[in-house]
């Protein structure tokens, strides 16, 4: 009985052995920043992290995954509007030491557990952040006036096939070309992942550019919005909102400042950045690897270079 016990640990221990090996791989390639080693912002530029979830009737008390992951940044001394988005299936190194991929932090560990992961394998220092479902990203973008979008032929024969109604594009979708989207047909647009983007991006990566389209295109069209008008629309995302730590003071300060750089072209940005990211099967599924000082560096560049970091010095 002894003899065949022992044989039974020294098989698991070998079935094991493949995946303590993968897990030791993963680590060893994933650089994380202690919080004391990450820059501070500069002076007047402001993190928001969007975080929509991957369903349409999000419940706060059972959150399931991230499915969309942009930061918005306001720099109101550089005058830059930025959004930056993050692919869901990166492979980081989770709150419990382990590694996995970025859209289940949020399920076990907590936005906040999010927020921090974030901050600590891209060295900035997000704190607010705003939390969605689809249903609500839809509502927010019907109350924008609708999103106009380009598409190809391909994207517009995948959305004919998918459940969306004649009248939630205008004119109806047919072929290639401009559309103005309702809510519904937009998040639909962003969701595509079978259907390389415009850019050619596939999967999640195309998904990413989709998402800043959409929020770049809807930030085109509000270049002219009166203050009334903005006030209204900023009411309809906040009773769209599922979870946020913005104090009313924080949703006034975002307000007046994001008011004030209504027109600004936004930039764009993904992380992680071409070239820097290979796919990697982990625990059966798919993920991505970055080399995450590299993808720091030039993501620093981008939001840091037109921005200075102010210090009190000590005299």
């Amino acid at each position: 009985m002894k003899r065949l016990f022992s044989l039974f640990l020294i098989l698991c221990l070998m079935a094991a052995l493949p995946a303590f090996a993968q897990v030791e791989e993963v680590t060893q390639q994933i650089s994380v920043l202690q919080k004391e080693d990450i820059p501070p912002t500069p002076k007047g530029m402001h993190h928001y992290l969007l975080i929509c979830m991957d369903s349409w009737n999000a419940r706060l008390s059972r959150l399931g995954y991230s499915d969309g992951m942009v930061l918005l940044t306001l720099d109101e001394i550089s005058g830059r509007v930025m959004v930056t988005s993050f692919i869901r299936d990166m492979l980081v190194m989770h709150p419990d030491g382990m590694p996995g991929r970025l859209t289940y932090i949020a399920k076990q560990y907590g936005v906040e557990g999010l927020v921090d992961t974030i901050n600590s394998h891209f060295g900035i220092e997000i704190e607010k952040y705003i939390l969605m479902d689809w249903s609500q990203v839809q509502t927010i973008v019907d109350a924008a006036g609708g999103v106009e979008l380009d598409v190809t032929n391909a994207e517009a024969s995948y959305l004919r096939r998918y459940a969306i109604s004649p009248s939630s594009t205008s004119p109806s979708m047919a072929h290639q070309g401009r559309y103005l989207f309702k809510g519904h047909a937009a998040v639909i647009f962003m969701r595509m992942r079978k259907v390389p983007a415009s850019n050619g991006d596939a999967q999640d990566f195309g998904r990413t550019f989709r998402t800043r389209t959409v929020l770049s295109n809807i930030a085109d069209s509000l270049a002219d919005i009166s203050y009334e008008d903005a006030e209204k629309l900023l009411d309809a995302v906040m009773d769209n909102t599922l979870a946020t730590n913005l104090t009313p003071s924080d949703v006034l300060e975002a307000f007046n400042i994001a008011y004030n750089l209504r027109g600004t072209k936004v930039e764009q940005c993904r992380l992680p950045f071409d070239g820097t990211v290979r796919p990697y099967e982990y625990y059966g599924g798919a993920g991505q690897l970055l080399d995450f000082e590299t993808n720091r560096a030039m993501f620093h560049d981008f939001l840091f270079n037109q921005s200075y970091v102010v210090q009190e010095t000590v005299p």
